[in-house]
This record gives structure tokens, sequence and C-alpha cells, in this order.
């Protein structure tokens, strides 16, 4: 377990998730057997490296300035999925898998704009929230439409 004191030491675990994400999702898209399936994990690899990008810029910048202390309690317990990866993860285990992390990281990103009261770093939260809102839903309707096909 990992506890935070800074928007900054937040924003550290925030990349290391994303980069778990894209390797995960990489594995995901390598696993795929229809090529709409490869191409979803691929288009979602490439926004969460977007993410990566945009966190490294605003911790590289914002370092300069000093992040706010924390006035709540974040730990990293709230923001990883409930279930590790195994090698051989299947395509459902994989997709529930990533659904979960997509909402830990929803929950990781609304907090932290919550955290940082309507300011410009409370609206990057929010608009990263809403993009893994939209990877959860794809990935929501991609393991619903697996379950049909059974």
């Amino acid at each position: 377990m990992r506890n935070f004191e800074t928007v900054g030491d937040i924003i550290f675990f925030a990349i290391e998730s994303e980069i778990q994400s894209v390797e995960f999702y990489n594995r995901l898209s390598e696993a795929a057997e229809d090529d709409e399936t490869r191409s979803l994990f691929f288009g979602l690899m490439e926004e969460e490296k977007d993410h990566i990008i945009r966190l490294q810029y605003l911790l590289d910048h914002q370092l300069e300035n000093g992040f706010p202390a924390l006035k709540n309690f974040f730990s990293d317990e709230n923001y990883l999925p409930h279930v590790i990866p195994s090698p051989d993860v299947t395509m459902e285990e994989g997709l529930i898998i990533a659904i979960q992390k997509e909402k830990a990281a929803i929950r990781l990103y609304k907090e932290l704009a919550r955290e940082t009261e309507k300011t410009d770093l409370s609206k990057f939260f929010l608009l990263i929230a809403s993009e893994e809102e939209k990877h959860s839903m794809k990935f929501e309707n991609e393991y619903n439409a697996l379950l049909a096909k059974k």
C-alpha cells in the first residue's frame, strides 16, 4: 500500500497506472482473434499513451510551482483493479480487468478534480476522467458482445 502526500505523488502513480494499461492493452490487442477487437485495444492503448504524455507534461511543468498538499487521504489501494492479470489471461478475463482498470482510473481522476477544486488542474482531471469513462463503455460493449457470441 502506498499513501500519497501531494497531487504530484498521485500523478506519478497515475502515470505508472497508465503505462501498465498500455502494456496490458497491447497484450490483449495481440491476443485478439478478430481485427475489430484488435483495433479497439490498439486504439485505446494509443489513447492511454496520450494520457501519459499529458500527465508527464503536467508533472514537468507543475513541479516548478509545486503541487498542493492533499486535504484528503489518498492511497493506491482505492485505484487498483481487483484482479491482477495472469500471463495467459482469456479475452473475457482481460475485458473484465480492463473495465476494472478504467473504473479505478475514473475514480482517481474525479477525486483529484474534487481535491484541486475549480482550477485548471481540476478541469484537466475531469477531462481525463471523461476519456476513461468512454474507454470503460467501449470495454463493456466489447464484453457484452463477447458474451452474446457464447
